[in-house]
C-alpha cells in the first residue's frame, strides 16, 4: 500500500464513477466482440473442393485423368442427400446404393458406376474414409467420369462425402 493512503477511505482500491463507467465500457467491448467472432462463418474451403482434389491425386497418372462430370456431380449430391436424410430420421427409404440407376435417370448413357462414401468427425477423416474405400476402383481405368459430394450433417455433426465414380 502506498504510505499516506489510507485503506478505510477506499485508497487505491477505491472504485470511482470515472472507473467503473471504464470497466462497464471494457465489459461491453468485450462481450460485443466474442460475439462477433463466435458467430462469424468459419473461413475454410469447401470440403468438395478438397474431395475433388484428393481424388484426382489418388488416381495418378498411370491411366488417364478423370473427368468431372455435372451429371455425375448431380448423382453425388442426390446419392448423399440420402444419406444425409436416412441419418436425420427424416428418409422413407435406405440410402440410395445403384449409382448406375441414379445416373441413367439423369441421362448418362454409361454402363458402369460406384458409390464411394465417408464419413468423418472432420474434413480429412471423411476423405480418407471415403478414400479407402475406393482403394481398389479409383484405379480402375475403366472409369472415366466423376462427381463429388460434401455435406455436414448436423444432428450427428459430420461430414459426409461421396465420390461417384462412372464409364
Amino acid at each position: 500500500m502506498t504510505p499516506g493512503i489510507s485503506a478505510r477511505r477506499g485508497g487505491w482500491r477505491r472504485v470511482t464513477p470515472r472507473r467503473r463507467g471504464h470497466r462497464g465500457m471494457c465489459v461491453t467491448v468485450l462481450a460485443l466482440t466474442v460475439a462477433t467472432v463466435s458467430m462469424a462463418p468459419p473461413a475454410m474451403a469447401d470440403p468438395s473442393d478438397s474431395l475433388r482434389a484428393a481424388l484426382v491425386a489418388a488416381r495418378g497418372a498411370s491411366c488417364g485423368p478423370l473427368r468431372s462430370n455435372p451429371m455425375a456431380e448431380e448423382a453425388a449430391g442426390d446419392i448423399n442427400g440420402t444419406t444425409d436424410k436416412w441419418l436425420d430420421h427424416d428418409a422413407r427409404v435406405v440410402p440410395e446404393t445403384d449409382a448406375l440407376a441414379v445416373l441413367k435417370d439423369l441421362g448418362y448413357g454409361g454402363s458402369k458406376a460406384a458409390i464411394l462414401s465417408g464419413v468423418g468427425v472432420t474434413e480429412v477423416n471423411a476423405i480418407k474414409a471415403t478414400l479407402l474405400q475406393g482403394y481398389v476402383k479409383i484405379p480402375d481405368c475403366s472409369y472415366t467420369d466423376y462427381g463429388v459430394s460434401a455435406l455436414f450433417n448436423k444432428s450427428k455433426n459430420m461430414i459426409l462425402t461421396t465420390i461417384v465414380l462412372a464409364a
